[in-house]
């Protein structure tokens, strides 16, 4: 990890208000003296987190996630701590001179040179004079130079062995390189897999490239696109193309755009609408699902416009339903994809279409009508059936006004349809169920944890803990007193929102402080509380050493009575020796 100062650190985090940073994310809402609002680390449906703005922490009191203002936003994120930290600087104008680094799996380092290394020559490729008519090409679909760059953009010219030739110079296994998908192998030798294609490189969620799309640009080969096969490092159904790329504007945006393909990706990205992913194809996968949840973001469905492309927006938006993913849609009319509608209506009709993008109960709606003759009627009773099926799991809001929508469009009475649906009488608020933390299994650690929390919070408790205690029995637990009275020998004074940032560069005492942030929560710190815990695990450590003196003089007796049991064993033997022998 890199190393940010202390003192940067702090500087950031306390020029950021966690209310004002988590409310980029979330709603909140004051009562009392703290801000609440719904947890989006567990499914949490009444506002269970609470987010202090006096001690600049947050906490859920239901799944227990909690910590400072870079734990809200790695956590949300799904990012680095250093990321984390970069993030909240530039929401707060601070400058970082870090650099993020795209992370490769260390079991697979090799296969991420490698692809980094053609796509490289790719690159080179492109600008050079051989990838003239390529560039042209790029040119006249409006991809400029920073699109061209954004997303690694190059070229496989048209030769048999170039890449392979380059390859095989840095003596990479040929093997690995078949595997790759970058040659096909022949033999001891072998050739390139992509020739004369431009080529748009496909990276994991942590921007490394791991495989590519090849496209033609002159109309001489029948195969439009060539693809990747899967390998060891590309799992098509684990990534999203581009996000890498549209992740922070997607935060930014409080939206995201899925497209079907990589080249609808590039072409809105280059409109200007960066906050677009693609499943590059109509099939979505369970952890692409996990993925885009994970980004707590409205969904706008963009597929193309054809048949294929509805049916996959209705059993997409199925699944996102499941998943508690809020579901938009936009039918492009006129276009049979993304791409094709920015090149016919411009940016600006593109942007207009985004704005008026339906919801998917709407679309779906709309959807059950197809293929149906609606002045039928038994395909309208069939088609009403239906719609009030997909209604029935619906709050009582969404059932009320849906209903008045079939009434009015198909003068049926409202009455009828009512009937034919359970309202619930009353809207009943799920009872919030406490989840106890399996972290914490006995007395010993309540105390300790709770009291390690106090000392973490406020300088004045290490002073009482070393007079009325002065010790805790685990050598995690003794490690992480000594860092808080280090860090308040250093800086004077101490409170939990920066220790848990310094605690991050620690690895020592790191996954304790997140386990006790996890754990043990004060709305306010009350002298009283602390002393009640120092006696009660001052009593529980004497109870203990009670107990042991006590085994020890069990074992002791133990050790005196085998004693006893062999000497007399040995005089038993000794007088039957003594007895033969007189005989």
């Amino acid at each position: 990890m890199q190393s940010i100062s202390e003192e940067k650190i702090n500087e950031i985090r306390n020029s950021a208000d966690i209310v004002s940073i988590i409310s980029d994310y979330i709603p909140l809402k004051m009562h009392g003296k703290n801000y609440f609002g719904i947890c989006p680390f567990h499914d949490d449906h009444t506002p269970s987190m609470s987010v202090s703005k006096d001690r600049q922490l947050f906490k859920c009191f239901v799944c227990n996630k909690g910590g400072n203002v870079f734990t809200f936003v790695k956590d949300y994120e799904n990012i680095s701590y250093i990321e984390a930290v970069k993030r909240v600087a530039d929401k707060v104008g601070i400058p970082l001179d870090v650099s993020i680094t795209k992370k490769n799996t260390s079991k697979y380092q090799k296969e991420y040179e490698i692809m980094e290394y053609a796509t490289k020559i790719f690159q080179n490729n492109l600008n050079s004079k051989a990838g003239k008519d390529a560039k042209e090409y790029l040119e006249s679909r409006s991809i400029t130079e920073d699109i061209i760059k954004d997303f690694q953009i190059g070229l496989a010219i048209d030769d048999k062995t170039y890449l392979y030739n380059a390859l095989v110079k840095k003596n990479y296994d040929l093997n690995v390189l078949d595997e790759l998908g970058l040659i096909n192998k022949d033999g001891l030798t072998g050739y390139d897999k992509f020739q004369n294609r431009i080529m748009f490189p496909i990276t994991n969620l942590d921007g490394a490239v791991v495989g590519y799309t090849g496209r033609i640009f002159n109309g001489e080969d029948s195969a439009k696109y060539i693809n990747t096969k899967e390998t060891s490092i590309y799992k098509k159904g684990n990534i999203l193309f581009n996000y890498y790329n549209a992740k922070n504007y997607i935060r930014d945006n409080k939206y995201a755009i899925l497209v079907e393909g990589n080249m609808d990706a590039i072409r809105v990205y280059s409109s200007g609408v960066k906050n677009v992913l693609a499943l590059m194809g109509t099939a979505i996968t369970k952890e692409q699902i996990d993925i885009l949840k994970k980004l707590h973001v409205p969904i706008i469905l963009m597929l193309d416009n054809d048949n294929a492309g509805a049916l996959a927006t209705h059993n997409i938006g199925l699944e996102f339903n499941k998943q508690n993913i809020e579901t938009k849609v936009v039918r492009l009319s006129g276009a049979k994809d993304p791409d094709e509608y920015i090149v016919k209506f411009g940016v600006e009709g593109f942007k207009s279409a985004i704005k008026h993008s339906i919801s998917f109960l709407d679309f779906e709606l709309n959807y059950l009508k197809e293929g149906k003759d609606l002045t039928n009627t038994e395909e309208l009773i069939k088609y009403i059936k239906e719609v009030l099926s997909v209604i029935e799991d619906k709050d009582n809001l969404t059932k009320e006004i849906t209903i008045k929508k079939i009434s009015d469009e198909y003068n049926i009475s409202y009455d009828t349809l009512k009937q034919e649906v359970n309202f619930e009488s009353e809207k009943k608020e799920t009872p919030r169920k406490i989840i106890p933390s399996k972290k914490i299994n006995n007395k010993y650690q309540v105390c300790a944890y709770t009291i390690l929390y106090f000392l973490m919070s406020d300088e004045k408790y290490i002073k009482i803990f070393n007079t009325k205690l002065g010790y805790l029995k685990n050598s995690n637990e003794r490690d992480l007193v000594s860092e808080i009275e280090y860090y308040i020998k250093k800086y004077g004074k101490i409170n939990l929102a920066d220790f848990i940032s310094y605690a991050e560069n620690y690895d020592i005492i790191k996954d304790l402080v997140n386990t006790i942030c996890e754990t043990i929560n004060f709305e306010e710190l009350d002298d009283q509380i602390f002393m009640d815990y120092i006696k009660a695990l001052s009593d529980i450590l004497r109870k203990e050493n009670i107990k042991e003196i006590k085994n020890k003089i069990h074992n002791s007796v133990d050790i005196n009575e085998q004693i006893d049991n062999i000497n007399k064993q040995i005089a038993i033997a000794k007088k039957m020796i003594d007895e033969k022998k007189e005989v």
